[in-house]
């Protein structure tokens, strides 16, 4: 499992005071590039830049389970759920310090080729397989 510690800030807070909802689905999205960076070994950065490959989200839920407020200290649990030809599922959990869920999550990605001069411009393509193998020794629960 990866995990990302993240701070609540005031600009993530709407103005009852708490969490803004949307904002948590970026703290699901910087899970998945930490987890690029630090456990693949492959920096998200590069993927884009370099590789001119995306994984864009195809979909996204959540739950909200407690609400988080400015300064609380949250953990961004990821984990792969399955892994298809083209596609990543991620299993999320934003836990408090007390370690009680504040949200879970499901979020679906898809390999996509960025490159114009491609064929494949903007479509889904195949995870590759120094990528994939990398993916495989993280594990798929």
């Amino acid at each position: 499992m990866h995990r990302l510690p993240v701070v609540v800030r005031w600009g993530h807070c709407d103005p009852a005071g708490i969490v803004y909802y949307p904002v948590y689905y970026d703290f699901f999205h910087q899970a998945m590039e930490t987890w690029f960076d630090h456990v693949l070994a492959v920096p998200y950065r590069t993927v884009i830049e370099t590789r001119r490959m995306g994984f864009p989200a195809v979909h996204t839920e959540a739950d909200y389970r407690a609400p988080s407020a400015y300064g609380d200290r949250l953990t961004v649990a990821l984990r792969v759920a399955a892994l298809g030809r083209t596609s990543l599922t991620f299993a999320l959990r934003i836990d408090g310090d007390d370690g009680a869920a504040r949200v879970t999550g499901r979020k679906v990605v898809v390999a996509m080729d960025l490159d114009p001069a491609s064929p494949t411009f903007r479509r889904a393509v195949e995870i590759p397989k120094d990528v994939r193998a990398r993916i495989e020794a993280f594990g798929v629960a």
